[in-house]
């Protein structure tokens, strides 16, 4: 299963690609201008690329609390559910507090230490991030540890049906 993670922004979106719980790709986008219509496009347009190259099974989606979603932000998830089903897609929503609760973790440095230990990889990132004081990687890391989690909840799914129908 391939699944495209996303923990999603306005301005900044964390984004990754897990197939079978193998980090295939993994970036932070910026988009600095001020919300439009070109902007949603731009920004969709960069998911449809994800979608392409990685012939994606399912899109979670990394979403602020309620309180904290705009107008804007409220469009772009409506139209990222529109984009996976367009690729036949599962789409799911996840939120920080679920990432945490799903894998006992209590803050955002043990989400990032977690993500770290599952995908070393991702610590030349986090040197990074340490060297120049940057927070902005936080996206990525939620967004890794959103596909994470759907892909274990999918398995578990499937092994309670494979072990229904013995």
């Amino acid at each position: 299963m391939t699944v495209l993670g996303i923990s999603i922004g306005t301005s900044r979106t964390g984004v990754c690609v897990l197939q079978d719980e193998i980090l295939q790709d993994r970036h932070i986008h910026d988009y600095p201008t001020t919300w439009s219509d070109t902007k949603l496009r731009i920004i969709l347009n960069r998911y449809r690329q994800y979608l392409h190259k990685y012939q994606v099974d399912a899109v979670i989606v990394k979403i602020p609390p309620a309180q904290r979603h705009t107008k804007a932000l409220l469009r772009l998830i409506r139209r990222i559910e529109a984009l996976s089903k367009e690729y036949y897609c599962e789409f799911d929503l996840i939120t920080k507090s679920e990432i945490k609760g799903t894998l006992h973790l209590r803050s955002t440095d043990e989400m990032i230490r977690y993500a770290i230990v599952l995908y070393p990889e991702l610590s030349a990132l986090y040197e990074k991030g340490i060297a120049t004081n940057h927070s902005f990687y936080k996206k990525l890391y939620e967004a890794v540890l959103a596909a994470y989690i759907y892909q274990k909840r999918q398995k578990a799914r499937a092994t309670q049906i494979a072990n229904t129908k013995e």
